[in-house]
């Protein structure tokens, strides 16, 4: 697109968005003007004559501000299906769908992300049409350091994965076992798609309502099957989501406390962490979490991570194990 062009068309975007967040106040021809750096009303009208040859329903009013000046409005309903036709161009389900799972993965991290990234997908789901056949942009998936590289076929099975996430859709798959070597056939219930350190995984029930975590990497084939009524979980969903570390569980539930020193705590406390995890902050600045857990392996990775800015409190059973396994790692060197 030259660069006139492109000019031109932010001119458009803006004018058209300017009116929209207008709301019942309505935009007057000055203020057109000044969105667009037009020095004269001429070209504030021939932008406003260009949006409602496509589409654009505009309608005029008296200000409420100032009865002699004329304001330009649109209402809601039609604002919303201008933004669903020119958006559908640009972006697919498919497309919806990645975005989702990039604002999700990235909001694990911070509330911040969590917040605006939800408004987003709110504000989006609101204009995009849920029906598009426009084709997919299929870009690599790539970290920093290069550790994790996936191609374009594996993009095609996260998409895949996340429509059937979404619509409830069980599949059939070839998975390569790591640990016997095989490939195996079954069909699986996707819940969600999911980033761990570096690698993406799929969330899903099996037919005999097991939780089971599935490298993206690994999966050989898959097919979507029909919409159908997923098996009845095994264990309940929402008590594992609560948990900070879902994915591990392998053990009984175990409350842990954990004092971390301010400077790293600083960090820590700015994640999005579920329902099992609470702290409070200390005199000397520290904070002591509290975290409720199936997972002891999950929570030591996290509290190795962080060096010796964390110490556990409690239980001796867990401190036994962290001290067990810094004594293995010594061993080694």
């Amino acid at each position: 697109m030259a660069d006139d062009v492109k000019s031109r068309y932010a001119k458009l975007m803006r004018v058209a968005s300017l009116i929209s967040e207008s709301g019942e106040r309505g935009c007057s021809i000055y203020e057109i003007m000044k969105a667009i750096g037009a020095r004269n009303r001429s070209s504030a009208f021939n932008v406003i004559d260009t949006l409602e040859s496509m589409g654009f329903s505009l309608y005029t009013d008296k200000s409420s501000d100032n009865p002699r000046m004329t304001v330009y409005k649109i209402d809601p309903d039609s604002a919303t299906s201008w933004k669903r036709r020119i958006i559908s161009d640009v972006l697919s389900s498919d497309d919806v769908r990645f975005l989702n799972f990039i604002f999700e993965t990235v909001s694990s991290n911070t509330p911040l992300m969590k917040i605006s990234g939800k408004d987003f997908l709110k504000r989006m789901g609101r204009i995009i049409s849920p029906d598009t056949s426009k084709e997919s942009f299929s870009p690599q998936m790539r970290e920093s350091g290069s550790y994790y590289d996936i191609g374009p076929e594996y993009f095609q099975t996260l998409l895949l994965l996340l429509e059937a996430a979404e619509k409830r859709i069980r599949c059939h798959i070839q998975y390569e076992s790591r640990n016997s070597e095989t490939t195996v056939e079954y069909d699986i219930y996707p819940l969600k798609v999911i980033a761990i350190e570096g690698s993406v995984y799929a969330f899903i029930l099996n037919a005999y309502g097991d939780f089971q975590l599935l490298a993206l990497q690994r999966i050989k084939r898959i097919t979507k099957g029909m919409k159908t009524e997923y098996p009845m979980p095994k264990e309940s969903l929402e008590e594992r989501e609560a948990d900070p570390f879902p994915f591990y569980q392998t053990e009984e539930k175990t409350t842990v406390q954990v004092r971390i020193d301010g400077y790293q705590a600083w960090y820590e406390i700015q994640k999005a962490w579920p329902s099992g995890v609470s702290f409070s902050e200390n005199d000397d600045g520290s904070y002591t979490f509290t975290i409720t857990t199936r997972s002891i392996y999950g929570l030591l990775k996290w509290i190795l991570s962080m060096g010796d800015s964390a110490t556990i409190i409690s239980p001796e059973s867990v401190k036994n194990r962290m001290q067990k396994m810094l004594e293995d790692m010594l061993s080694l060197y």
